[in-house]
C-alpha cells in the first residue's frame, strides 16, 4: 500500500436481509481531503436458505450460533474471493461489516456474524471486521458508524440520510458530527410486502394504493424510543418487539398498513432534518428506490432532497465500511464519540491476517 492511495474491498450486509453488498473502492488523499471512487460493485442476493438462517439466527442456541458464525464467514469469504477473481483486481485489504444478530450496547455488546479471520483465510488478504466493539467498550452505542464517512467524504451535504432496514441520519452541528438511528424502515415495508408474496414494494406502489390508518400510525409514533434524545440506536430485536408485532396483529389491509408505515417513516425522517439550516440532504440505501416514500418525505420538509446515481444509492454503506477499514489500518479515528456518545473517539476494527 502506498501512503495516500488505497484499494479496499468493502462488504456490507444490512438488516433488510436482501444480500451482501460488495464494493471495490479506491481512496486517495490530496488537497487535504479524502477522495473516493467505487471501481466495481455487486449485490449478491442471499438464497432463500441463507435468508431464513439469518432471519432466525437470534433464536439459535449458542453452539449453533457459533457454527453459523463460521459458516457465514466462509460464505462471505467465498463471495469476496469470487468477486476478486471475476474482476481480476486484488485489493490492499478487505473491510467487512458482517451481519448484525444482536445489538445491545446498554448490555455492553454487539454481535456481527462473519469473523474477519475466515474471510482472510479464504482470500489471502488482510481483513478488518468487528467495528462496533471498541466504541461500546468506551460507553458508546457502537452505532451508527457511517457518519465518519459522511464527515470526511460527503461534507458538502447538510445531512446524509440512509434508508436501509433501519433509517439513520448524520449531520454536522456546531462543528461536531451527530447521528442516530431514526426509525425502522425497509424492515417493516419488506415484511408487509412478503404478505402478498413480494420481496419489496416496487416504487412504493402498494403503499400509494392504500390509506393511512390513524390508530395504527399513533401506535407506531407513540413508542418510547422517539422520546429519547440522541445518541441512540435501534436493535433488530427492538424493532421486532415494538414495531413488527403491532403491524402483524392489526386487522388492517396490507395496502393500508404500507401507507401507514410510509407516513410513520416520513414523519420521523422529516423531524430529524427539519431543525437543520436549509441545505442539501443526500439520500441513499434501498429505500431510496421507493419513489412514494421519497415523495412523502419531500412533502414534509423544505430541505433539498438529493438522490444520487444508483451505484452510490446501493453501495454507499459498503463504500464507507471500506473507508473505515482503511482508516483502521492507518491507525486513524474511524468512530466518532460525538455520534455514539462514547467517552472518546476510537479506532474500531479487528485486523485479521491471512
Amino acid at each position: 500500500m502506498t501512503s495516500n492511495i488505497y484499494s479496499v474491498l468493502g462488504l456490507m450486509s444490512g438488516s433488510s436481509l436482501d444480500g451482501l453488498d460488495i464494493a471495490c473502492c479506491r481512496f486517495s488523499f490530496n488537497d487535504n481531503k479524502w477522495h473516493y471512487h467505487i471501481e466495481k460493485s455487486e449485490a449478491v442476493p442471499y438464497t432463500a436458505q441463507w435468508h431464513q438462517k439469518l432471519a432466525r439466527a437470534h433464536l439459535l442456541p449458542s453452539n449453533e450460533l457459533f457454527r453459523l458464525d463460521v459458516e457465514y464467514g466462509q460464505l462471505i469469504g467465498e463471495l469476496a474471493a469470487s468477486f476478486i477473481h471475476k474482476h481480476q483486481h486484488i485489493p490492499d485489504l478487505i473491510s467487512s461489516h458482517g451481519h448484525t444478530i444482536f445489538h445491545e450496547p446498554e448490555q455492553g455488546y454487539s454481535f456481527q456474524l462473519g469473523k474477519g479471520a475466515f474471510i482472510a483465510r479464504q482470500t489471502g488478504i488482510i481483513t478488518i471486521s468487528d467495528f462496533r466493539s471498541a466504541d461500546i467498550q468506551n460507553g458508546g452505542q457502537g452505532a451508527p458508524l457511517v457518519p465518519i464517512g459522511d464527515e470526511l467524504l460527503f461534507d458538502e451535504y447538510r445531512a446524509c440520510l440512509n434508508l436501509g432496514g433501519i433509517a439513520n441520519v448524520s449531520f454536522n452541528e456546531k462543528g461536531n458530527r451527530k447521528g442516530y438511528d431514526i426509525c425502522a424502515a425497509n424492515q417493516l415495508l419488506n415484511l408487509l410486502s412478503s404478505e402478498v408474496g413480494l420481496p419489496f414494494d416496487d416504487g412504493g406502489a402498494l403503499a400509494a394504493s392504500g390509506h393511512v390508518d390513524l390508530g395504527l400510525l399513533q401506535q407506531l409514533n407513540s413508542d418510547a424510543y422517539f422520546l429519547h434524545q440522541h445518541p441512540k440506536s435501534l436493535s433488530n430485536d427492538y424493532v421486532v418487539r415494538h414495531f413488527i408485532s403491532p403491524l402483524l396483529s392489526k386487522q388492517v389491509s396490507v395496502e393500508n398498513r404500507m401507507a401507514t408505515v410510509t407516513a410513520h417513516i416520513s414523519q420521523h425522517i422529516a423531524r430529524s432534518i427539519n431543525h437543520l439550516d436549509h441545505g442539501k440532504v443526500l439520500v441513499t440505501g434501498g429505500g431510496t428506490h421507493n419513489h412514494y416514500l421519497i415523495e412523502s418525505i419531500k412533502k414534509l420538509t423544505s430541505q433539498e432532497i438529493v438522490v444520487p446515481d444508483q451505484q452510490l444509492i446501493d453501495f454507499k454503506e459498503a463504500l464507507v465500511f471500506a473507508f473505515m477499514g482503511m482508516l483502521c489500518i492507518r491507525k486513524k479515528v474511524n468512530c466518532l464519540a460525538s455520534v455514539t456518545g462514547a467517552k472518546c473517539d476510537s479506532i474500531g476494527g479487528v485486523i485479521s491476517n491471512p
